[in-house]
């Protein structure tokens, strides 16, 4: 199985703006490009929010080491 690369939400937004620019913003395969496009930012926000989740689980941490520091 190959392994596709992820996209970031920039390049998503791009390719949508590139398939929305040419030949008067007809889309051929419509379907499989949304479905597509879905599938990448579906992606893209689980990757995000786990790096938020990975963000806030570190500023508790800190913000515990911060709070025993000044007690």
């Amino acid at each position: 199985m190959s392994e596709k690369k992820d996209k970031t939400i920039f390049e998503v937004l791009q390719e949508i703006n590139e398939e929305t620019s040419k030949n008067y913003g007809i889309i051929k395969q419509p379907e499989k490009k949304f479905q597509g496009w879905d599938q990448d930012i579906q992606a893209w926000d689980r990757r995000f929010s786990k790096r938020m989740t990975d963000m806030e689980r570190f500023l508790n941490k800190q913000m515990g080491k911060v709070e025993r520091f000044f007690e």
